[in-house]
């Protein structure tokens, strides 16, 4: 039995940070339905790459990542029809997950009070750039915009240069692990006889609380802590056939990088005997670490520095991640058969847990896969009635 069997929730949400707190529910064995508008579907359907680029609506690779293990139907709930349908569908569930704007499920009769009139107690996960309230709450942004705004662009790259942003939609998932631990917390408080809970998550606030240490700083400070260079050595390394991150900034740590190199007396130099010796020698204490790095492959580097105990690592692409060795015996990447695009491969467990394990049951549905077998099956509608809900675009 999955941990999280006994709960159903529906998936409104589009995009990233929604459907990826949804996916940690149907992952650890939640029955989640994803509602879709028949037209389109979710936004995420249209972000590349895509497995199949003769089908691209079903074949987005971050979709299909997103979604695994949920069951999908398609509702147009701006109609009659497939807003009492909706209704119908909340009634029986646990958690809602959705990434309206701020106060559009109030519009559909839908908000934490007209939810708790249709199921008491029931959990209501609202995510959103900004939060439900607030002078941006209306605004919209895109991770890009997230990144800046939470501060984390401004201690990412190099002093000399511009603020970075990190590739992917870092800000988004922050989000979703936000909004899957506070929908969690709801649960647990209302199995323990509370009421149900509105969990309004900021995709902006999910993202700043990375950025917390440095918010410290500044404020006992009185500055930011802006980009700046790390004493050396710590950072990217070029080395024989890649790159290799390196932090070496402790005494201990410094010595034995040189019993590796078998220069045991360079531990000793004067120049560089203490960490702001090293900081203000950077560039020199560069020169001397280059060429020695260029002797060996990333991993000799990682094989020869980590068991005496420095923090070094192999700088992977993307190809040399899935096929690790490491994480191939710790089972990370899994692989479904989707009915479009195919074999899919890709992480599988956030964590691992030993009596109710993470379990991949199926592939991310097609657009409407789950039509059928939803409002037949669960809620009791005639096969007929979804041919007349489909030619009327309910579906």
């Amino acid at each position: 039995m999955s941990a999280l069997s006994d709960l159903r929730v529906i998936d409104l949400s589009t995009n990233v940070a929604g459907p990826f707190c949804a996916k940690l529910f149907a992952d650890f064995g939640a029955d989640v339905i994803k509602v879709e508008h028949p037209q389109g579907g979710d936004e995420a359907r249209l972000i590349g790459p895509f497995a199949d680029q003769s089908n691209p609506e079903e074949s987005s690779a971050l979709f299909l990542y997103l979604n695994t293990n949920k069951r999908g139907i398609t509702l147009n709930f701006d109609t009659q029809q497939g807003m009492f349908v909706l209704r119908q569908l909340l009634s029986v569930a646990d958690v809602v997950v959705e990434s309206f704007q701020p106060g559009t499920m109030e519009r559909y009769g839908l908000g934490f009070d007209g939810l708790q009139e249709l199921k008491p107690g029931i959990v209501l996960v609202s995510i959103t750039p900004f939060g439900q309230d607030g002078p941006w709450s209306q605004y919209q942004a895109t991770d890009l915009v997230e990144f800046a705004a939470s501060g984390l662009s401004s201690v990412n790259g190099l002093a000399s240069r511009e603020p970075l942003k990190v590739p992917g939609f870092e800000t988004c998932y922050q989000a979703g692990i936000s909004a899957f631990s506070g929908a969690m917390t709801a649960v647990c408080h209302r199995d323990a006889g509370g009421p149900g809970d509105h969990v309004d998550v900021s995709i902006l606030e999910a993202a700043t609380t990375i950025f917390g240490p440095q918010i410290l700083a500044a404020q006992h400070s009185g500055r930011s802590p802006g980009r700046r260079n790390a004493p050396r050595p710590t950072g990217l390394f070029p080395c024989k056939d890649g790159f290799i991150s390196l932090n070496v900034r402790h005494e201990p740590t410094w010595r034995f990088m040189w019993l590796f190199f078998d220069e045991p007396e360079m531990a000793d130099d004067p120049r560089f005997a203490t960490q702001n010796a090293r900081r203000e020698r950077n560039q020199e204490l560069e020169d001397l670490l280059m060429p020695r790095l260029a002797q060996y492959t990333m991993e000799e580097l990682f094989h020869g520095l980590a068991p005496i105990r420095i923090m070094v690592g192999m700088s992977l692409d993307v190809g040399q991640i899935a096929n690790d060795p490491h994480l191939k015996e710790r089972g990370l990447f899994v692989e479904s058969q989707h009915p479009v695009a195919g074999a899919v491969r890709h992480p599988g467990a956030p964590f691992l847990m030993g009596e109710t394990p993470w379990e991949l049951r199926h592939p991310a549905p097609t657009l409407g896969q789950h039509n059928r077998d939803i409002l037949t099956g669960m809620l009791g509608y005639n096969p007929r009635e979804l041919d007349r809900w489909r030619a009327q675009e309910i579906i």
